[in-house]
């Protein structure tokens, strides 16, 4: 039962998100990258899985970050084809938490009803903004972040 809520949550915030992502996606041809840019992203994914798996998340952050830097991405539809990038791995590290008894359920369903929220606001909330208005807020939240980890 835990897993169907959990689905129908995961579901529900990407609504907003699949449909920027599903816009972007008509106008550009991903099927047209080179080679080199082709094992460069799966190499870079890589790395995004295995720092999400290890440190429990930020691998969408490296994702943002590879759609920036090798797909020439503005920053809402980078943001926005992260998170998709990002579902399947997500899913998978959490199975592999939850297999070795490592997940604690009552603040996962708790923090899982405000994540919905929260993703619901936030992808609503960055189709409104100009690109580079959610890179000033993404840059400054990752700043903000790193600070307050050091300290």
């Amino acid at each position: 039962m835990p897993n169907r809520i959990l689905a129908i949550i995961l579901i529900q915030t990407n609504i907003k998100i699949n449909q920027i992502e599903a816009q972007y996606l008509f106008r550009v041809e991903f099927m047209r990258l080179s080679a080199k840019k082709k094992a460069l992203l799966a190499v870079l994914g890589a790395a995004a899985g295995f720092i999400n798996g290890f440190l429990g998340g930020g691998g969408g952050v490296l994702v943002v970050a590879l759609m920036l830097a090798v797909l020439c991405l503005p920053q809402k539809n980078a943001q926005a084809t992260a998170l998709l990038a990002i579902l399947p791995l997500t899913a998978i590290s959490a199975a592999v938490y939850f297999l070795r008894g490592s997940v604690d359920w009552q603040p996962t369903l708790w923090t899982s009803a405000g994540v919905a929220a929260g993703g619901i606001l936030g992808a609503w909330l960055l189709s409104g903004l100009k690109s580079n208005t959610a890179k000033i807020i993404f840059a400054v939240i990752l700043v903000a972040g790193g600070i307050k980890m050091l300290f």
